[in-house]
């Protein structure tokens, strides 16, 4: 009669292997994008600073602090400002240049899509408006998951 303890190990001898495949192709897979709603974009952003580049490749920095004040930064502009989230749109405003609300795609950890939804906060109320890719960005301090060559 064969002893249990023996068909144990043989059994748990051919499933870690199984097991730690499993767990590898898991974390090898990239996240999905996803649309960010109102309360993750405020974890996301709120008390940090975000570095990325615009679709034309003029890199911009910013900070949104709590209580909702900007600094923001570009290699022509230095402003402050304000932001919320409004109907899950995420509005900044200037005081030396326009400002919009954006939906926030995270494309991976730290990598965020931006898309011009609104000019005004006005607009922002408001459903079914445009969508059109404006910059990517990651949060500082923490290592970027954007692609290289997408960086500032």
């Amino acid at each position: 009669m064969e002893d249990h303890r023996s068909l144990s190990r043989t059994a748990l001898s051919l499933a870690l292997p199984l097991l730690l495949l499993v767990l590898a192709e898991g974390k090898t897979r990239p996240p999905e994008a996803r649309l960010l709603q109102g309360p993750e974009i405020i974890t996301a952003f709120e008390g940090k600073t975000v570095a990325g580049a615009y679709r034309d490749g003029l890199a911009f920095r910013e900070s949104y602090h709590a209580g909702g004040a900007i600094d923001y930064w570009d290699p022509r502009t230095v402003s402050t400002g304000q932001w919320s989230v409004i109907n899950n749109l995420f509005c900044t405003f200037y005081t030396a240049m326009n400002g919009g609300c954006f939906r926030i795609v995270q494309v991976s950890a730290n990598c965020f899509d931006f898309y011009a939804a609104a000019d005004t906060e006005r607009e922002a109320l408001e459903t079914g408006r445009r969508s059109d890719y404006t910059a990517r960005g990651s949060v500082q301090g923490l290592a970027s998951t954007c692609p290289d060559e997408l960086q500032a």
